[in-house]
């Protein structure tokens, strides 16, 4: 059966409406939405229970979302909406052309990291923008690295606008999600080569090896990564031609990823 909703007094608006406000409320109900056609999918690839899906039916019908879905049909126990323009406009951000709002259970987080032979790797620690930490995810798929690890458990993966700014490959890499002595332990029980981004004693990227079992650690927008990790790693930097001394976390993030792509495709 699906529901239709026309009012802005709706219990089911509200409850939305509060997950993608609060990070204590995904959490509390083990839910998130997600927008978005292609990051819908990208969750459903990802093996993320679906358990609503909504749409407007003046910009779309439910065989074209199926089709957009690459799916043949919904999950049983998914429940189907149809929404009014006017709750519609409250929820989403692109209003007209085909587009969906689904609900997905947050499911158990991966708390264990065995770093895999020769495997590459991106350690996050405490970025505040969600932009960015979308912006960090995209580039790392875009590499291809195995696995992203976070080292603060404020870092929320299901904000909104992370998986707006990843479109959506957060659901389908791998995510880690440890404390920083865990991570540390990690790193010297399998013998991981650590790069941090302090700038003193730093060597240019370009000049490192950055091949074989590798981890780049990046921080906060504004401080950088924490004293925790000061002299744990080997410091790298990026050269700067300019007058600025320092780049966005995720662009600095992506050019050394992309460095590391580079050498370790020299080996074939």
């Amino acid at each position: 059966m699906i529901k239709s909703i026309s009012s802005l007094q709706n219990p089911w608006l509200k409850e939305i409406l509060a997950l993608q406000d609060k990070s204590k409320n995904r959490r509390s109900k083990a839910l998130f939405s997600v927008e978005g056609l292609n990051e819908i999918r990208l969750a459903i690839v990802g093996g993320f229970e679906l358990k609503q899906i909504a749409i407007n039916p003046k910009n779309t019908n439910w065989a074209s979302l199926l089709d957009a879905l690459a799916i043949d049909t919904l999950p049983n126990a998914c429940e189907q909406l149809e929404l009014m323009d006017a709750v519609w406009s409250k929820l989403v951000l692109r209003e007209t052309g085909r587009n969906a709002l689904a609900v997905f259970e947050i499911p158990p987080m991966q708390t264990r990291w065995k770093p895999k032979e020769n495997g590459f790797y991106l350690i996050v620690e405490s970025v505040e923008k969600p932009g960015n930490l979308g912006a960090l995810l995209r580039s790392a798929d875009a590499v291809g690295v195995d696995g992203v690890v976070f080292c603060d458990e404020q870092i929320d993966v299901f904000h909104p606008q992370v998986i707006r700014n990843s479109v959506g490959c957060s659901f389908t890499l791998p995510l880690f999600f440890l404390n920083s002595a865990s991570v540390w332990d990690a790193i010297q029980l399998y013998n991981v080569q650590l790069f941090t981004t302090f700038m003193e004693e730093s060597a240019v990227a370009w000049d490192t090896d950055l091949r074989g079992k590798v981890a780049f650690l990046v921080g906060a927008e504004h401080v950088g990564v924490s004293d925790f990790w000061r002299k744990k790693g080997t410091n790298i930097t990026l050269p700067m031609f300019g007058k600025v001394d320092s780049l966005n976390v995720s662009v600095a993030a992506a050019l050394l990823l992309y460095e590391c792509k580079r050498q370790r495709s020299l080996l074939g």
